[in-house]
């Protein structure tokens, strides 16, 4: 959901550009160094469909803070950025939120106009653990909560537990990690949770969160002063999802289909090859925790209800706006939208790439 200003004064000021000032913090630190730099430029994106949801770019001039060495504070060797954007309004008070956690991972030097500049890449935190793939093979028992198994896979590859709450739903059997040596843990874990219909995600203060795939209609709250709306009709969704359960040990493998069914859809199915103008295009997905003709079932509505309506891209543009996260569902002229992606420039616009639901 999205992550409001406490002050409903400040919330509303976002839809008044001219009544409030932008304020930022960027903390970097590294090796018990913490410092807040200025940047005087960059943007940040969250964006639900990657494994990695968050990442951004920062731009700093000034030779005090030109890295020459991999030690150095501005250099993609453990440095951890947090964010903090928000607004100050003319009577001086300020609301803040929250933008993230990242890490380092790129920076690159320049001169520019006579002075000289650094350009600084960042990346979701997700890929610390991703990166330290298991030297040996680690197992999470069978019976284990989703967020039991999240939680150990998590505190073994960073000494760090990440606390996640329990979701009720528990492995039907173990769970081998590190088989793989081309997989990292992250993916292996998100692989999981896919079988569950659920993902994970580090968020705005660098907690893991574990969530549903789809969006919920029911969340949706109205977006206003939109600058500019455009739409791109570039793909072509699958509207038949195969989901197959290859379970472990000596169980039969099980099978569900699911498909669009709605005659007024755009993606129709039809009732039979070549009974829709769309046609039929098939999305096939299999997971050996799916070990039920109900769960295959469940994972096959779940996927093809993220992919109806995924034919039409559309790009809302509105002033300034750190408060929206990827993931959130708006409203815009009766239509329920879900938001795939977000991009807030730190002196520009926000960005939203939504889909309708």
């Amino acid at each position: 959901m999205a992550t409001r200003f406490s002050s409903a004064r400040h919330q509303a000021a976002l839809s008044v550009p001219t009544g409030y000032r932008r304020r930022s913090r960027f903390t970097f630190s590294r090796g018990g160094l913490s410092r807040d730099l200025e940047p005087v430029s960059g943007s940040f994106t969250q964006d639900a469909r990657r494994a990695g949801r968050w990442d951004g770019r920062l731009t700093f001039t000034g030779d005090d803070l030109l890295p020459r060495r991999p030690g150095d504070l501005l250099s993609p060797f453990g440095t951890i950025v947090e964010v903090e954007l928000g607004l100050e309004l003319l009577d001086g008070s300020v609301s803040t939120v929250p933008y993230g956690t990242y890490e380092v991972v790129s920076a690159r030097t320049r001169t520019d106009a006579g002075q000289r500049v650094v350009d600084v890449g960042l990346a979701d935190i997700s890929g610390r653990v991703d990166r330290y793939r298991f030297e040996q093979p680690m197992t999470v028992a069978q019976g284990s909560d989703l967020a039991t198994m999240v939680n150990a896979v998590v505190t073994n590859r960073t000494g760090r537990n990440p606390n996640t709450s329990a979701t009720g739903a528990v492995l039907g059997a173990p769970r081998v990690f590190g088989l793989d040596p081309n997989t990292g843990p992250w993916a292996e874990i998100l692989d999981v949770l896919a079988g569950f219909s659920r993902i994970a995600w580090y968020d705005r203060v660098g907690s893991v969160q574990i969530g549903s795939i789809n969006a919920d209609p029911a969340t949706a709250y109205p977006l206003d002063s939109l600058t500019s709306l455009s739409a791109d009709f570039d793909t072509r969704p699958p509207n038949v999802v195969v989901a197959r359960g290859e379970p472990q040990d000596d169980q039969e493998p099980v099978q569900a289909v699911a498909m669009d069914s709605d005659p007024s859809s755009p993606t129709y199915a039809g009732t039979g090859p070549g009974t829709s103008p769309y046609g039929r295009v098939t999305r096939f997905y299999s997971s050996p925790l799916i070990e039920t003709q109900g769960q295959a079932q469940s994972a096959a509505n779940t996927i093809l209800a993220g992919l109806v309506g995924a034919g039409a891209t559309y790009t809302l543009v509105r002033p300034y706006d750190p408060t929206i996260d990827a993931g959130d569902v708006v409203s815009h002229l009766g239509s329920a939208l879900a938001v795939d992606q977000v991009t807030v420039d730190i002196t520009g616009d926000t960005s939203l790439q939504v889909r309708e639901l």
